[in-house]
């Protein structure tokens, strides 16, 4: 008889450091979720990056924030954000976390 509340106590501990470690996480992501102005600089930086072109580059460096700011929208979802861009008849979806995580949706 013994045996049974001692598994049974710590199977309900087990549980609890569960909700605990999820909880710690949920919170993490909500205070880390990305703001517009992240996810435009992450843009401007890996357009940058990508580029072979100096004089691209510079016109990226000057006029990428306001031009990506405009055409881009957010979906705060708490935990994570969902960013959508429309320039022109390209559209893009990307999902943001922990203020430095950006995956591109299909």
């Amino acid at each position: 008889m013994e045996s049974d509340e001692v598994h049974t106590s710590s199977k309900k501990s087990g549980n609890y450091k569960f909700w605990i470690v999820m909880g710690f996480i949920l919170i993490l992501l909500a205070v880390t979720n990305p703001s517009k102005e992240d996810f435009v600089e992450w843009v401007v930086n890996s357009s940058i990056e990508e580029s072979d072109n100096e004089w691209v580059s510079a016109g990226i460096n000057l006029f990428g924030s306001p031009v990506i700011n405009g055409v881009t929208t957010q979906q705060d979802l708490i935990f994570v954000s969902i960013f959508k861009m429309e320039l022109g008849t390209e559209k893009t979806s990307t999902l943001g976390f922990g203020r430095r995580f950006f995956i591109r949706l299909p």
